[in-house]
């Protein structure tokens, strides 16, 4: 063992002497590393970026229970004690942001008899509630008054019609005696509740007036349209926000006090961006789901607070927390579940780069190894220098790798913020796979050691090889066919879906190889049975190739890593493509335009009424309501659009069974009315079994639609769920003849919308679509854009895993390309010989290279074509094995998409002619003095 210690003192350096071997090595660990590494760091950015996805699709008008939020809500007078205690209840949930109070009366709706709250002057009274919430006055469009003045404010048109000034006084209240007070339902008149004035009042001064929506209720701006599902319903019954009193703190408190109305008051406050992260989230959830369950304990503090001192007062907690952190997690499950089939292959498609490295090593050292044996060095000091030699390129590619993977994800990745555990797991990573492959090194010294040791001793050698392609057939069929077997509701969840075209693509080529074996040389004797002299001038070159050919790795197993490496690259490109665009085509029926807003009444747009109110480019109006389709009453929505403005609007995405559907909308012509029967042409979706032609009738309400059903689709933008399309331009018209009152493009008497909702679609982003309302002053209650429905959970979470695709697809092409060209290098560096004897023949270094660049190029090619039948049959699996949210329409069909083919063909061709030029230099650096040296 002494005797070895020169040898392993000088082993750790010697790579740095291997040349291309080394950096094959090197590259081979780095990449094992980068792969290994982002299975943990996918995981991680997954888990962030499900979490913020899922918070992005929870619209801000939404209720507290909801948000990402906590808030206390008490019904009741409470003392100032109990108040500050649960304010400090919230305030102590970690990650948390600034907390907003709001006050109002609600005796209309807790009170026996329903009193009707009021604002008056003179003999004129109308419904209104007070109302205070932090930052509504700042908040207010001021008409008239001085902004953030103490006192009330009323909208601008309730003042004028009581005759009001800034710096007036009023009386507001409630009161059983509200006939003289108009709204859509009856209020009713009575005359005395035991205990309870008929009327109370208290005395305000009008600091100023607001502008209002077109409705003449909500105020406008962003403020109040973010929080328009929590103002208070108009308290007569109208399908609109009340008339609100809005004042300071301490004003509402008092009026509400002074009228002996029954307040409500709340509490709240919402996750902060620095909370938005798994772990702070899970510890606002748990604070917020202990608040809750104590809110249900009748022994616990807090429902003592909510009881307060009389015990008449009711309070509740309200929060999301717990239910958005159970769903993000399980969301950020299934997205590491997406990318863990593709880290299983990419962990194996590494080792076996690295395995093949160290194959390579092995042969280059094999007479080394006989030699060092042969003078009787032990074989463990064989194998020790063996894995020191290996140390370096090994610990140098390990930190490598680890180190891209983290700066990519961090740059790159689905969330940047992956937490401080990310450079740990990056650590652990690239230690483990620096020993695996140090041992795999070792490993695989030791067998040929053992191998040597045996033919030095006259043993006959192991038969090398096995029944591996009959095998690896016998799996890719059973793969194959158990994806075909399966549902289809499976996704990038299956880890079969990332082994399956790796498994396809390996078989098929070397089937295709294996077959090619034997008709090659049968077209060689064709060849040579021409007649003598038909080819004169390619004699010689053919010689040459011979002899360049028969050194070094076979031109077969070049074809064969060439061809599963572009295979597996064009798989990922296409993949990622496929995915892309379906999860586009999925966002675009939920969504139904790039931005889309829920309105009061299509003709507050100033575009006049009717099926067709003017409106600028990019705006289309849609009416919407649910019914029932007879005879069998199934559950349908139905939705009201103008042809003309909806084709430049709704979002088309890029799939073919939405192309049908704008095509569809052609299906309604001129606008034709109401036929003999009083049906209206309709377009179905979602809806099979009904006949182009076929009459139906759609229940809304009390009121019937009939209809004649112009054509049939899978699906529309917008269309969720099974819907009938109706062409406005002939549906009103046809509802004006029967009662106006039904038709929902008008102002009737009532000024409601019925059984329709009114929504207004634009082209462009939400942000715009908001300052357009705000221009003309009309109020939303809820929007929704095209980007909140691409951040659904399992579309984001499949793109995500898309893209891990292309970047396992990049691994397997680069592991490829350098195997070639470490394979094309070594070939000419055994070739030197033969290099050397034609070049005293007469044969030039240029035709030397020109004849390796058209065997290398035809290895391209024959790689291409072999590659061809097993890509077919994975692009016809691949709806099976990546579509994005299967549940959700249109389904993902078979796609050839040309680019990411061409971008195959490409990168084959790049590593062709990189091979060339390594060839060319390799060749031009041999020595003849060095050539007999068998040192390459």
């Amino acid at each position: 063992m002494r005797g070895g210690w020169p040898l392993l003192r000088r082993a750790p350096g010697r790579m740095l002497r291997s040349g291309s071997t080394a950096v094959m090595i090197a590259v081979s660990v780095a990449l094992l590393a980068a792969l290994v590494a982002a299975g943990p760091l996918f995981g991680r950015a997954t888990a962030s970026g499900s979490l913020e996805r899922k918070l992005a699709t929870v619209p801000a008008s939404t209720q507290v229970t909801l948000q990402p939020a906590l808030g206390v809500v008490v019904q009741g007078v409470i003392p100032a004690r109990s108040e500050a205690r649960l304010t400090e209840l919230v305030d102590s949930t970690p990650w948390l942001g600034s907390p907003v109070t709001a006050r109002w009366g609600q005796a209309w709706q807790l009170q026996e008899g329903h009193p009707t709250p009021y604002v008056g002057a003179g003999g004129l009274r109308r419904s209104a509630v007070l109302w205070y919430r932090t930052g509504a006055v700042e908040a207010l469009d001021v008409v008239r008054g001085e902004r953030g003045a103490k006192g009330v404010w009323l909208p601008d048109g309730v003042a004028t019609d009581l005759g009001l000034e800034p710096g007036d006084t009023f009386r507001a209240g409630r009161t059983f005696q509200g006939g003289d007070i108009l709204g859509c339902t009856s209020n009713g008149t009575v005359l005395d509740v035991i205990g309870t004035p008929a009327t109370t009042r208290t005395g305000l001064t009008l600091a100023g007036t607001f502008r209002t929506g077109a409705d003449g209720r909500m105020p406008t701006g962003s403020y109040f349209s973010a929080i328009a599902s929590q103002i208070p319903s108009d308290p007569l019954g109208c399908p609109t926000p009340a008339i609100l009193v809005i004042g300071d703190r301490d004003t509402i408190a008092t009026a509400l006090d002074e009228a002996q109305e029954v307040p409500v008051w709340t509490y709240s406050a919402t996750l902060t961006a620095a909370g938005r992260t798994p772990g702070r989230l899970e510890q606002a959830a748990v604070a917020a789901q202990r608040a809750k369950v104590d809110a249900a304990d009748p022994g616990s503090e807090l429902s003592a607070l909510f009881a307060g001192d009389d015990g008449t007062s009711i309070g509740r907690v309200e929060t999301a927390l717990p239910e958005l952190q159970q769903a993000a997690e399980a969301d950020a499950r299934t997205a590491a579940q997406q990318g863990r089939g593709i880290a299983y292959a990419g962990g194996a498609l590494g080792l076996a780069a690295v395995v093949v490295a160290l194959r390579a090593l092995a042969r280059r050292r094999r007479r080394e190894t006989e030699l060092l044996l042969g003078l009787g060095t032990p074989t463990p000091v064989v194998v020790g220098a063996g894995f020191l030699e290996l140390l370096l390129p090994a610990l140098v590619g390990a930190a490598a790798g680890g180190a891209g993977a983290w700066l990519a994800f961090e740059r790159f990745g689905p969330q940047r913020e992956l937490g401080p555990g990310a450079v740990r797991a990056t650590l652990l990573a690239a230690g483990f796979v620096a020993l695996l492959t140090l041992i795999c090194n070792a490993l695989v010294t030791l067998l040929q050691a053992r191998a040597v040791g045996r033919e030095l001793a006259g043993l006959p050698a192991g038969r090398a090889g096995g029944p591996w392609l009959p095998l690896l057939t016998g799996a890719t069929v059973l793969a194959v066919a158990a994806t075909l077997s399966r549902d289809g509701d499976g996704s990038y969840t299956d880890p079969l879906s990332a082994v399956l075209p790796i498994l396809v693509l390996a078989c098929g080529c070397l089937l295709l190889v294996r077959l090619a074996g034997p008709i090659t040389p049968l077209l060689a004797r064709r060849r040579a049975a021409r007649p003598a002299g038909s080819t004169p001038s390619r004699s010689p070159d053919r010689l040459v190739l011979r002899g360049l050919r028969n050194t070094g790795v076979a031109v077969a197993d070049l074809v064969v890593v060439l061809a599963i490496g572009a295979g597996v690259l064009a798989y990922g490109l296409v993949s990622a493509s496929a995915v892309h665009g379906s999860a586009l085509d999925k966002a675009s029926v939920l969504a139904g335009a790039a931005s889309t807003a829920h309105i009061p009444h299509s003709y507050d747009l100033g575009g006049g009424e009717g099926p067709s109110p003017r409106l600028a480019p990019g705006l289309s109006v849609v009416w919407r309501a649910t019914g029932q389709l007879r005879p069998d009453y199934v559950g349908v929505d139905v939705m009201v659009v103008d042809p003309d403005t909806l084709a430049a609007v709704a979002a088309w995405g890029q799939g073919p069974e939405l192309a049908r559907a704008k095509a569809a909308l052609a299906l309604f012509g001129d606008a034709d009315g109401a036929d003999a029967n009083g049906a209206v042409p309709a377009v179905l979706i979602g809806l099979p079994g009904h006949e182009t032609g076929s009459g139906a009738t759609v229940l809304v309400g009390a009121d019937e639609l009939r209809l004649t059903a112009r054509g049939s689709l899978g699906t529309f933008p917008g269309a969720g769920r099974p819907t009938v399309l109706f062409d406005a331009r002939s549906l009103f018209p046809a509802m004006d003849a029967r009662n106006r009152n039904l038709d929902p493009s008008v102002d009737t008497i009532s000024g409601g919308q019925g059984n329709y909702a009114t929504w207004l679609w634009s082209s462009g982003d939400l942000d715009e679509l908001n300052a357009y309302l705000e221009r003309r002053s009309v109020s939303t209650t809820s929007t929704g854009s095209l980007e909140q429905a691409r951040a659904t959970p399992v579309l984001t979470s499949s793109g995500w895993a898309a893209s891990y695709q292309v970047v396992l697809g990049a691994a397997a092409a680069a592991l490829a390309g350098l195997s070639v060209l470490v394979a094309v290098d070594r070939r000419v560096a055994r070739a030197a010989p033969v290099d050397l004897v034609l070049r005293r023949f007469g044969v030039r270094p240029r035709r030397l290279v020109r004849l390796r660049a058209t065997e290398l190029a035809l290895t391209c090619l024959g790689a291409l074509a072999v590659l061809a039948a097993p890509l077919a049959l994975v692009l016809v699996l691949l709806p099976r094995l990546v579509e994005p949210g299967p549940g959700l329409a249109p389904a993902m069909g078979v796609q050839v998409p040309l680019v990411p083919l061409l971008i195959t063909a490409l990168a084959a061709l790049a590593v062709t002619a990189l091979a060339v030029l390594v060839a060319a230099r390799r060749s031009a650096t041999l020595k003849p003095a060095e050539v007999l040296r068998d040192d390459q």
